[in-house]
Parts: C-alpha cells; sequence; structure tokens
C-alpha cells in the first residue's frame, strides 16, 4: 500500500516491536507496523497486541484498509 501511495523509493521506519505475533525478524514487520502508525490498522487484537499475519481477512476488512490508506471519503 505504502508504495503505491508514496512511491516505490519509500522504506517504512525500522520495527519496534508493536506486535507480539510479528516478530522483527520477519521482512514484513517494519510494513505492517507503519500501517499501525497510521491507524490503517489496528491488528486483531489490543491486549495482548496482535496482527494475526495468517488469518483471512473479509472483503468488507479489506474495503475499510483501502478507504483510510488513500482517504477516501
Amino acid at each position: 500500500y505504502r508504495k503505491t501511495k508514496s512511491g516505490s523509493a519509500h522504506t517504512p521506519p525500522a520495527c519496534t516491536g508493536v506486535f507480539n505475533d510479528v516478530p522483527c525478524a520477519s521482512p514484513f514487520a517494519p510494513w505492517i507496523e507503519e500501517l499501525a502508525a497510521e491507524q490503517i490498522t489496528g491488528g486483531c487484537s489490543v491486549s495482548p497486541p496482535l496482527y494475526c499475519p495468517t488469518n483471512n481477512n473479509t472483503r468488507g476488512q479489506m474495503a475499510v484498509f483501502i478507504v483510510k490508506t488513500f482517504n477516501l471519503p
């Protein structure tokens, strides 16, 4: 999403360990944490903080993701 919005040269900030189930060793962790920092997603659980990367997304969840990403009305 971010490269679409900000260009192909964009790189996210370094991982800080926001989600218990997305270790910083994962190549996706910085991208996922950037989504959380920009309030595009809050993950699947607040306490403990989980992203649940193996869960399937519903069509409705993806619609919200796109609307928030591109600030659509």
